[in-house]
């Protein structure tokens, strides 16, 4: 039984958190400002690799971006969790390296030190951050501030999960602003093309409240199908890859229950002999925008199926079919396989937040006990002595 009507509560305040927190005319002024400062620093020029990092939801944006900052820019660009970043990668680094740390506070630990320790090797950092006054944009030597409103009227049992998903919305927005204007600055697309990805970035912003309306009645229905389970896998290829990390965390902070993310190949090695095991137990969302993956995460849906186990496929309609799917949640919307970040998130977010309330959990995230002690506190080192 719910502790309160979802049917009231939970649409209606998605399409606020987005139209009131995702603010675009000042998300772009500033994220534009920003970007433009930092293409005029001439160390862009000699930069032959991008590294970008982060942690949680930065990771995941981080993850989801680096195929279209290859493609955008025609640099080199990986993704990495902010301790592999810092630890590992910064001793390897050198002039010629862009590090790119991404923290929505701009207080992480981790997220900071690799700014320090790349800039002791002489790398070029570059923090993204909703913090102008933060740790990261002073240590950084170029910052892109994205702004939200987080002064939301929302009831107190959401806690923070709708702004840390227009954070989300944020972060992404500014990488992939970044990464245009690199891409241009570079020689390697034309302003033209510029325009016109910065026009579909937006027009995807401002579909999420109607995405949500139109996929949350399944939603609702789903929750109380999958009443009981204790674990949801997402998998996903490409840029969906960052999208299915950024849908399984969102079970196991909101709920809690065991999300985990996974490659769309290797669901196929591995977690399906756990399915045949486990059948109707074994959910799986498939994140299936159109582009280079879509042929093979239909047959994955299949190879679900077939294995007993209860697929969720995730796709617009008019590019592609799933008829054995458990459930096939069509967004509604079109975008291409890079643009895909922005939208194919959603079925996860409505579904664990009907998930919460189905199961009466009172407050959405947990509140944490350590006072942030463990994200934003420890040990952070300054230079990159004794890192092999």
């Amino acid at each position: 039984m719910y502790p309160f009507d979802p049917a009231q509560m939970f649409a209606p305040d998605v399409a606020y958190a987005v139209t009131h927190s995702v603010n675009l005319p000042n998300l772009r002024w500033a994220v534009a400002e920003h970007v433009a400062k930092a293409m005029q620093d001439p160390r862009i020029e000699r930069v032959e690799r991008i590294f970008m990092g982060g942690s949680g939801d930065s990771l995941f944006a981080a993850v989801a971006l680096a195929p279209a900052f290859r493609r955008w820019t025609g640099i080199s660009t990986e993704s990495r969790t902010a301790m592999e970043l810092s630890r590992y990668e910064t001793a390897l680094l050198g002039a010629r390296d862009l590090v790119i740390s991404i923290s929505n506070s701009g207080s992480s630990s981790r997220a900071r030190e690799t700014v320090l320790l790349a800039k002791d090797r002489g790398a070029l950092t570059l923090g993204v951050t909703g913090s102008l006054t933060g740790a990261l944009a002073r240590q950084a030597d170029l910052v892109v501030h994205r702004p939200v409103n987080e002064q939301l009227d929302l009831p107190k049992h959401y806690g923070r999960c709708l702004l840390n998903f227009a954070e989300y919305m944020a972060v992404l927005y500014a990488l992939y602003s970044l990464a245009l204007a690199l891409g241009v600055r570079r020689g390697h697309i034309r302003a033209e093309t510029q325009t016109l990805q910065l026009a579909r970035i937006e027009a995807a912003i401002e579909a999420q409240a109607a995405i949500a309306a139109r996929i949350e009645p399944a939603m609702v229905r789903l929750s109380e199908q999958l009443e009981g389970i204790d674990t949801i896998w997402s998998i996903g290829a490409g840029p969906s890859q960052g999208t299915a990390q950024y849908c399984a965390a969102k079970f196991h902070e909101q709920m809690p229950i065991n999300g985990i993310s996974g490659d769309l190949e290797e669901w196929a090695h591995l977690e399906y002999f756990l399915t045949l095991k486990w059948g109707a137990r074994s959910v799986v969302m498939v994140i299936a925008p159109p582009g280079n993956s879509l042929d093979r995460a239909q047959e994955m849906v299949q190879g679900i199926a077939t294995a007993g186990g209860r697929a969720i496929a995730v796709h617009s309609g008019l590019t592609s079919q799933f008829p054995q799917a458990f459930l096939s949640v069509d967004l509604g919307f079109e975008s291409d396989e890079w643009l895909s970040p922005l939208t194919y998130h959603m079925p996860a977010q409505l579904l664990v937040l009907q998930m919460a309330a189905h199961a009466g959990i009172s407050h959405i995230p947990m509140l944490r006990h350590d006072g942030t002690w463990l994200i934003a506190k420890g040990i952070v080192r300054d230079n990159a002595q004794g890192l092999s």
